[in-house]
């Protein structure tokens, strides 16, 4: 407790010192400086920074939201307006605001595809539901934006066929070799290495781990590049390109310099990007395994249902988070996950796999309730990810093409709910169905893919986000991928607990009445 009190002490003192400089100036530590987000009106404040044309990072942010619809949002004019866009971040994606941990030393913000920091005049905490900003900054003009720099330096060397195309410094710790080609399942115990000094040694260097294979610890390169395959080296913790002299692929074994590039001594870096820290998850965090369901010429039906996901440990989200260039993939359980997702015949958000000129059914069990969000969820067939689409701006629909028909506002039904069977018996499933409304009130529409239909499409509620998956439009279904089982249910059984409900609802009703009339004749007598 003592030491993250110390940590944040010594992280807000060492920021502080930075605002001694003038906005639209650059530190080599966390990019330009653009301004203070703060507002009369609130208790909002934080230190934002340009860290790339696509990135922004936030120091000292004192945010506690204090509603639904907050975001963070980027705009054309000084004020934010209805017509400007969410930028987006690890912890929500593009979903509303929620807190962030204690622990974070900072929050970092992507811009949107396609747009640049650059590309905007403010940069804002905002309800676009309300109109109401809540803390912003005017962006300043002729902004500096941090660059990544190639390097015209390659490695080469005479064994073990060395070489590789020209590098590329992303940020200050995180270099990109492309092209790289070495025979490392012949090399004895090799690295990559970097250091100090005129020339490559073993006493002035330390190991540097590659992207996707060292996340643990550094192993040796033991694979054979043949040059197809791009890789990307972070520098380790305290050590950053404007400290080191030389990166060298490196004989640990004996000692030896099999090919070396040289770390420019001029002014060619001096405006780099900060580098960001990645969103490390857990080591105890699984990912989620998608169930699969083919549209086979046994399956023309599919049933989308609510299940309830609470029971279900590590529940992951997939996002794209774009940093400059790069198309990261995250998978991370942090995000404001759904209460329901969509359970698909049964199954938990399966990726679908759809014949192109086929007509599929697809039948609408996700609540019709617009007063109760969680239980009001229209389904749609879309090109965007998370869904969402009544509760997207304007700039954001402009985006999303819908491949369902019919306004999505149409595609409602019954609520039918997969529920967590925890006192199950040896022989009964873990989980079962509980429905509401009527089975013949369920609403159905049909799909039918064709040759101008996008590969990719996802099927989402229109009223939450992250609560759908994947449809594949193919034109043959794949043999080598397995369907998952499905968990059978008994329409009829449906039926007769809509009618027992139905006998309760007018018995409780009509003994309601009799109550009602017994008070007004009591409260005519004591009157």
């Amino acid at each position: 407790m003592i030491s993250q009190v110390v940590r944040t002490f010594l992280l807000s003192f060492v920021i502080s010192s930075v605002f001694c400089h003038d906005i639209n100036t650059y530190n080599a530590d966390y990019g330009v400086y653009v301004g203070e987000l703060s507002s009369p009106e609130s208790d909002i404040s934080g230190q934002v920074f340009v860290v790339n044309a696509t990135t922004l990072q936030i120091f000292n942010l004192t945010f506690s939201p204090t509603q639904q619809d907050l975001y963070f949002w980027l705009d054309t004019k000084e004020t934010p307006t209805k017509e400007g866009v969410k930028a987006h971040t690890y912890e929500y994606g593009i979903t509303p605001l929620g807190s962030f941990p204690e622990d974070n030393d900072r929050v970092v913000v992507h811009v949107p595809e396609k747009n640049r920091i650059d590309d905007f005049k403010s940069f804002s905490i905002y309800s676009f539901k309300t109109d109401k900003n809540y803390a912003s900054l005017v962006l300043p003009e002729a902004l500096k934006i941090p660059k990544s720099v190639a390097l015209t330096t390659e490695f080469s060397g005479k064994r073990y066929s060395l070489r590789s195309g020209p590098l590329y410094v992303i940020d200050r710790r995180t270099i990109k070799v492309y092209g790289f080609t070495f025979e490392g399942n012949k090399a004895p115990k090799t690295y990559f290495y970097a250091g100090r000094g005129a020339s490559v040694s073993y006493s002035s260097g330390v190991k540097v781990a590659i992207r996707g294979k060292d996340e643990k610890e550094i192993s040796e390169i033991s694979e054979n590049y043949r040059g197809g395959k791009d890789i990307i080296l972070e520098l380790p913790e305290n050590y950053d390109i404007f400290h080191i002299d030389w990166i060298s692929v490196y004989c640990y074994k004996y000692r030896v310099n099999f090919g070396s590039v040289l770390v420019p001594t001029d002014d060619t870096l001096a405006n780099l990007p900060p580098y960001v820290p990645s969103f490390k998850r857990n080591s105890d965090e699984k990912s989620m395994t998608r169930g699969v369901l083919k549209g086979s010429a046994e399956r023309r039906n599919f049933t989308f249902q609510l299940g309830d996901i609470e029971h279900i440990k590590n529940y992951n989200v997939l996002l794209t988070t774009r940093t400059d260039k790069l198309i990261a993939f995250l998978l991370q359980g942090n995000l404001r996950s759904p209460k329901y997702v969509w359970h698909v015949n049964s199954v938990m958000t399966p990726d679908l796999y759809l014949m192109r000129n086929v007509t599929y059914n697809f039948n609408v069990e996700g609540g019709r309730e617009k007063m109760i969000p969680e239980f009001y969820n229209p389904l749609y067939i879309g090109d965007d990810e998370n869904g969402g689409y009544n509760e997207l701006s304007e700039n954001e629909i402009e985006r999303v093409t819908v491949h369902s028909p019919g306004p999505i506002e149409s595609n409602t039904g019954p609520l039918c709910l997969w529920m967590h069977n925890k006192d199950k018996s040896a022989n009964e499933p873990d989980t079962f169905l509980d429905c509401d409304g009527w089975p013949e009130d369920v609403h159905s529409f049909a799909f039918t893919p064709n040759e101008t239909t996008p590969s990719v499409l996802y099927y989402n509620s229109g009223n939450n986000f992250n609560m759908g998956g994947r449809i594949f439009i193919v034109d043959e279904l794949p043999e080598d991928i397995a369907d998952s089982a499905e968990v059978p249910y008994n329409r009829e059984k449906w039926h007769t607990l809509a009618l027992s409900r139905q006998r309760a609802d007018k018995v409780n009703g009509g003994k309601a009445t009799l109550a009602a009339v017994f008070l007004i004749i009591l409260t005519i007598m004591i009157a």
